[in-house]
Parts: C-alpha cells; sequence; structure tokens
C-alpha cells in the first residue's frame, strides 16, 4: 500500500440530487492531502428549505463513508460544512449534531488525508 493519495473523485461523484453545483475546486496540498470544495445550490428554488438543509448534510455525510469505502485503508476522508461553523465529520466516525437552517447554498470542504503510512 502507498503512502500517498493516488485516486480522486470527478465532479458527478459530487454531485447531489435536487442539486446544482455551482462551485468546484480541487487542491492537491501535496501527495498526501487533497481538498475538494463544493457549493451546492437548490435546483428548483431559490433556497434550500431547513429541512433540505438537514437531508442534504446527511447526504453528504453518506457520501464521505462511500468516498472512504473506495480508498486504501490508510487514507481518510472527511468532510466540513462551511455554513455550519466548519462542523466537520469524520468518514464512519461521528454523528453530526447542528441545527438546520434555511440557506442559498451548502459550501463544504471534502478532505483527503493519508492517515498512516505503511
Amino acid at each position: 500500500m502507498k503512502n500517498v493519495i493516488n485516486k480522486s473523485f470527478e465532479i458527478q461523484d459530487y454531485m447531489l440530487d435536487e442539486t446544482v453545483i455551482n462551485g468546484f475546486w480541487m487542491n492537491l496540498i501535496d501527495r498526501e492531502k487533497l481538498t475538494t470544495e463544493v457549493v451546492y445550490s437548490p435546483a428548483h428554488s431559490a433556497t434550500f428549505s431547513s429541512e433540505d438543509t438537514k437531508q442534504l448534510v446527511n447526504e453528504i455525510a453518506r457520501k464521505c463513508d462511500s468516498f472512504k469505502a473506495q480508498l486504501p485503508e490508510n487514507i481518510n476522508c472527511e468532510v466540513v460544512f462551511k455554513d455550519f461553523g466548519d462542523l466537520k465529520y469524520l468518514a464512519n466516525k461521528n454523528e453530526l449534531q447542528f441545527d438546520s437552517k434555511e440557506l442559498d447554498e451548502l459550501r463544504v470542504v471534502y478532505r483527503f488525508c493519508v492517515g498512516y503510512h505503511i
């Protein structure tokens, strides 16, 4: 097993139903750290309702879990929810506790990091 990130995901892998992606930036910080910033906007309305936002946050957490399942064991995935005070979700590790709210867009950063070296 290598100590570097050698797999990334394509923009369609980050897509969510009922959303459009209004921003997508990948930043390879070094060979052990990759961040992907995604801005989700509603596909059919001006804002996400509080209930929509709650559902999206949970879908994004499941997507993070899915990414982690596709990566080598030593690469971790986490998501930072910028609109919720940089709330972090670590793949398969924690439950999200937050107060959902109405949003025009949902900004998240997926982080992929080598967790340990083999």
